[in-house]
């Protein structure tokens, strides 16, 4: 969550079971009421584990229909204005929610401060789109359009203003991959994965359709012999070139800025090497042999623990280096 993204993983760790959780079946509801209600009067921060929820919010505008799933929240602002409106959730599908209450989540305040600054970074782009969408009424009633035109507009506006009322936070997909790839420092051996599976992928695919449809002399052959085999260039070549020049290329200080394609083209080049990994060590060209088939999977794994392991294997390399130097 991004409220506590300043928070490192340990203080996340102590904060988590502060969270109250609870299990619903498909079908199931859950009300949260505002202060109105003396059993759950104070205000609660709300979060979707796992499963996907339908919310229905109480507003001034009416009642507003939203769709939740694993990450996304609701009752940010309220926490701090103490005016959460009634909130009902029903389960689509067997799900999994997290709350906070106020009195709770202002402990969590007092021991980790630095939980404030995103709260109050979307507490400002609330408050500033509220204000534009009433510089926008202002502006249409002044700009001379026709009472319909006027009245479509502002009910737009006040469709989209109750949306954001609501104060449902929703886990984008950029902050998704920002969460799990960026943030870990691993985007570009995440890019290389990417081109790897890509590269292993494509080729097989291709080749089994050349076979398939016996295209091998339309595709294969640069030089027509006598047989069945003849001369071309296997794929593995060009996963070579591509390896070599996306290197060499990165090793450039402007390269910074086409990291993700240069990853992503060495990816490229190493899944079309690792398919034909046979014919490089031990130059049989049987294209279904075992060998590449264990190579390339082997290869995958270790990229695998490259994007979301490393952490890992380098503490655990930091653990075995310290036992040797103290010995």
């Amino acid at each position: 969550m991004s409220l506590f993204a300043h928070l490192r993983p340990d203080e996340v760790g102590k904060i988590a079971p502060r969270f109250e959780r609870a299990n619903l079946d498909a079908g199931d509801k859950i009300t949260f009421p505002g202060s109105s209600n003396s059993d759950s009067g104070s205000s609660h921060l709300i979060v979707v584990v796992s499963g996907m929820l339908d919310a229905t919010v109480d507003d001034p505008a009416g009642e507003i229909h939203l769709r939740m799933r694993p990450g996304d929240r609701y009752g940010d602002s309220s926490l701090v204005s103490d005016t959460l409106h009634r909130v009902q959730l029903t389960a689509c599908v067997p799900s999994e929610i997290a709350t906070i209450d106020k009195t709770a989540f202002e402990r969590i305040l007092g021991a980790y401060p630095a939980v404030a600054l995103p709260l109050a970074a979307g507490l400002a782009s609330e408050l500033r789109m509220r204000n534009d969408q009433t510089r926008q009424v202002a502006e249409l009633k002044l700009s001379g359009y026709s009472a319909s035109q006027v009245e479509n507009a502002v009910k737009r506006l006040r469709n989209t203003l109750a949306l954001r009322s609501a104060a449902v936070r929703y886990q984008s997909t950029q902050g998704l991959f920002r969460r799990l790839v960026v943030d870990r420092g691993t985007e570009p051996p995440f890019w290389m994965l990417i081109g790897f599976v890509a590269g292993l992928a494509g080729a097989r695919v291709v080749v089994h359709l050349i076979l398939k449809y016996k295209l091998e002399k339309h595709f294969f052959a640069l030089v027509q012999e006598q047989g069945q085999n003849p001369m071309h260039i296997h794929h593995f070549n060009y996963g070579l070139i591509l390896v070599s020049i996306s290197g060499l290329l990165a090793l450039s200080p402007t390269s910074r800025r086409s990291l993700r394609s240069l990853s992503t083209a060495f990816g490229l080049g190493c899944g079309l090497i690792f398919d034909e990994f046979a014919l490089l060590w031990n130059l049989n060209p049987d294209y279904s042999q075992g060998l590449s088939l264990i190579s390339s999977a082997l290869a995958f794994v270790a990229l695998v623990q490259l994007v979301y392991f490393r952490r890992l294997w380098v503490a655990l390399a930091n653990r075995v280096a310290q036992k040797v130097r103290g010995e």
